[in-house]
C-alpha cells in the first residue's frame, strides 16, 4: 500500500480517536477460507457470488474498526495464468453493479487491507477482490451521530463497488494479456479500504484543491516503476476512443 494510501486511512482514525471520549479498537474477522464456500449477502449486487466463490479464491478478511459500519470485505485468489484473471475479469463484468473497476497495482502483491488487517510478506497474491455493502452503510447513516467526530457528511458515504486489484509486479500477471471488458473501468491504484465516496464537507473540499494542483509524485524503486510506467502504457492504449 502506498504511504498516501495509508496515511488517508490513518487520518480519519486519528480524527475519531481525537474527537471521540470512547476508546477506539479494532480488529481483523476471517471471512472466508481455501475450499469452502462464502455465504451470499443479500446486499451484494447480484452476480457477485460468482466472484468469491471462484475455484481460485482463498482466504478473506474483515477489517473492523469500533462505530464504522465495516461493510468492506477483501477475498485473495490464487492466480496460476492469465486465464484465471480474465476468467475472474469477466465475472466481474457481469456483476449487477453501477460501478464495476479493476485498479492496476504497481507492488508485486499486497500489504495492508484496511484499519488494522495486513497479509504477511512474500504472500504472493496476485489479485484481491474487495466489496462494500450498501444497504449496511445506510443502515449505520441512520443512527450514527452527526457530524462524525470532525467529519461532517452531506450525504451517506457510498460503498465500495466490486473491484479487482491486480498487482502487476506478481509473476503470474502479464498485462499485456489481460483483456478487461468494456464494461469495466481500469485505473491504476490499491486496494480500497473504507468507502468509495465520504460524501463529507472535507471530502469535497479536498477534491476542488485536487482539481487545481496535481499531487507529488511518488518516489517509486526501479522494479515498481516499471510496473507503473507498463501500467500507464496499458491505460493508455485501452482507454476509451473519443467518438466522432
Amino acid at each position: 500500500m502506498t504511504n498516501q494510501s495509508w496515511r488517508s486511512v490513518w487520518s480519519v482514525v486519528v480524527i475519531l480517536c481525537t474527537s471521540s471520549n470512547l476508546l477506539a479498537a479494532g480488529g481483523t474477522d476471517t471471512i472466508a477460507t481455501k475450499g469452502q464456500p462464502v455465504t451470499v449477502s443479500e446486499g451484494w449486487p447480484e452476480g457477485v457470488g460468482a466472484i468469491v466463490n471462484d475455484p481460485t479464491r482463498t482466504s478473506g478478511w474483515n477489517s473492523w474498526f469500533s462505530e464504522w459500519p465495516n461493510d468492506v470485505n477483501q477475498y485473495a485468489f490464487e492466480i496460476a495464468s492469465t486465464d484465471d484473471l480474465n476468467r475472474l475479469l469477466e465475472k466481474l463484468a457481469a456483476t449487477k453493479s453501477e460501478v464495476r473497476q479493476v485498479r492496476l497495482s504497481h507492488l508485486k502483491e499486497p500489504s495492508g487491507l484496511g484499519w488494522v488487517t495486513s497479509v504477511p510478506k512474500d504472500n504472493n497474491i496476485a489479485a484481491i477482490f474487495s466489496l462494500g455493502n450498501q444497504a449496511q452503510i445506510d443502515e449505520w447513516y441512520k443512527r450514527v451521530r452527526k457530524p462524525f467526530g470532525k467529519m461532517e457528511f452531506t450525504a451517506a458515504p457510498i460503498a465500495v463497488p466490486p473491484t479487482l486489484t491486480i498487482f502487476v509486479q506478481n509473476k503470474s500477471v502479464h498485462l499485456e494479456e489481460l483483456k478487461i471488458p468494456a464494461r469495466v473501468i481500469v485505473t491504476s491504484g490499491y486496494v480500497p479500504t473504507v468507502f468509495h465516496k465520504f460524501n463529507t464537507k472535507d471530502e469535497e473540499k479536498r477534491n476542488a484543491e485536487a482539481a487545481r494542483k496535481s499531487a507529488p509524485a511518488e518516489t517509486l524503486d526501479p522494479a515498481a516503476q516499471a510496473a507503473a510506467d507498463k501500467i500507464e502504457a496499458f491505460l493508455k492504449k485501452n482507454s476509451p476512443k473519443p467518438q466522432p
